[in-house]
């Protein structure tokens, strides 16, 4: 595989709500359909679905191949949303951030087109050509798509992120070619200020949109690559439900009932620019060397890759599978928690005390968990202070990188303190590696909290002081492996 690009790791995220559809027909009075759609939380938002997702994909590079992955070979990073928190300024540079990419990396948004992740692909795979082996490319792809009150896409669409790490050796899975239709056809839309998104009229979008395009875009790749669509084992594809998928399938000679991978329409809904992602991510825990996938995304245009197992394909089972994070789950009976939750109606945040150069100041510690660790005695401080609560030493401290996992050591619940999530759970955490941390706990039962338990920190929203959304980390229950 000398100068090959391919996969090294991934990593996903789902938010641990979900809503049954069959709760928001009774509350909207529309024909349910079957299974459940994932909803973040008060305090997630695209940006910190998609954090979380890389997170796990670096670490686990570290279960795959027993290595931690070096920040200073992150040579790209591109996070691809259509539902960015912000409308101008670089999620990714938050992501980055948080990685702790090198200040020469390219970082960069890709967004406005549910496509996004397959495109950064394809750039990535492109940038690496241009580097030394070392060179690593991380790709993220997250949505919390909103939809109207009532409306078919309020039931069929789904919050969450993926991500993969690209690179040129230890590959999983080969990217062996590349393939895309650009159209300026209007499916799905939504305006600079438009509260949710808009679809057109089904049979039109369906029948010349969709299915033409995707199928000019797979069939080229298949030509390209001389390949029959019997010697490919999987077709992951988005659609914005399976029986369109289906029928697509059919027209291009696939088998749907063998060959196609599911889009967890039933379980989470359609996650919009992650949907592929997540996909991949299962089938890659199935493959075998040698399977040929194809990965083919849309809007406004089709594009399609065409990957290869690897004989390493076999490391994806030591990860965090997509099987653990379906199983980590809320039943959110209440259809007004899941309108507070979405701002539509109430105010899920709010707007407390901040400063930007406070932020500034304070980003290495309250972005990247740096604590710092006493010179003298080595007791370890966070938040990060002058004098040693130990020794009484003064600025004898140096910089301490924290961990994300540890057990609770105590807590509290909080039923006064308005939370759109009650109650608010507060913890001490002893920190693996050392250190502790003390800040929420969230998506978890209250009933379910224990001293000892296992948990883990996850990226979130604080609030939106300064009209600026203030991200921090809470603690959350394990999510356990299968």
């Amino acid at each position: 595989m000398e100068n090959s690009t391919g996969i090294v790791s991934f990593g996903l995220y789902l938010p641990a709500y979900r809503l049954a559809r069959k709760v928001i027909a009774e509350a909207t009075g529309g024909y349910p359909r079957r299974g459940e759609r994932s909803v973040a939380n008060y305090d997630e938002d695209s940006l910190t679905m998609g954090v979380n997702a890389a997170l796990e994909c670096l670490d686990n590079h570290g279960r795959a191949w027993d290595a931690a992955v070096d920040p200073s070979n992150l040579s790209a990073l591109f996070f691809a949303s259509t539902t960015s928190p912000f409308v101008e300024k670089q999620a990714a540079g938050v992501l980055g951030e948080v990685l702790e990419v090198a200040p020469s990396a390219r970082v960069a948004d890709l967004g406005a087109s549910l496509r996004g992740a397959i495109t950064a692909a394809g750039i990535a795979r492109t940038l690496l050509s241009q580097n030394d082996d070392r060179a690593l490319a991380v790709v993220v792809g997250a949505d919390r798509r909103p939809a109207e009150p009532g409306s078919a896409d309020e039931q069929s669409f789904g919050d969450g992120a993926g991500a993969l790490l690209l690179g040129k050796r230890n590959l999983m899975a080969e990217i062996r070619a590349l393939s895309a239709v650009n159209a300026n056809f209007t499916h799905s839309w939504r305006r600079t200020g438009d509260p949710f998104v808009q679809t057109g009229d089904q049979r039109f979008v369906n029948n010349l949109g969709y299915t033409p395009l995707m199928s000019r875009a797979i069939g080229d790749l298949l030509s390209t690559a001389g390949l029959a669509p019997e010697q490919v084992s999987k077709l992951v594809a988005y659609a914005p439900n399976p029986r369109l998928l289906g029928g697509l399938a059919r027209k291009l000679g696939f088998n749907p009932e063998t060959q196609v991978a599911d889009t967890l329409a039933g379980s989470i809904g359609d996650t919009g620019t992650p949907q592929v992602l997540i996909s991949l991510i299962g089938v890659l825990a199935e493959a075998r060397p040698g399977d040929n996938i194809i990965v083919a995304g849309y809007a406004d245009g089709a594009e399609a890759m065409l990957l290869t197992a690897t004989e390493d394909i076999g490391r994806a089972q030591k990860c965090r599978q997509l099987t653990a994070h379906l199983k980590r789950k809320r039943d959110l009976t209440s259809y007004s928690r899941y309108l507070n939750f979405r701002d539509i109606i109430g105010e899920s945040s709010y707007d407390a005390f901040t400063s930007l150069p406070l932020l500034w100041r304070e980003s290495r510690q309250n972005t990247g968990l740096y604590a710092v660790k006493c010179q003298k005695c080595r007791a370890i401080h966070f938040p990060q202070r002058r004098v040693c609560h130990s020794c009484s030493a003064i600025d004898r401290m140096e910089p301490f990188k924290l961990g994300r996992t540890g057990k609770v050591y105590t807590y509290t619940n909080d039923y006064l303190y308005l939370n759109p999530d009650p109650p608010g759970s507060l913890a001490t955490v002893d920190l693996d590696g050392g250190g502790r941390f003390f800040g929420q706990i969230t998506d978890t039962d209250p009933q379910d909290i224990k001293i000892g338990m296992d948990v883990e920190l996850s990226f979130r929203k604080l609030h939106d002081g300064q009209n600026f959304p203030n991200y921090f980390w809470k603690a959350v229950k394990t999510t356990g492996r299968a």
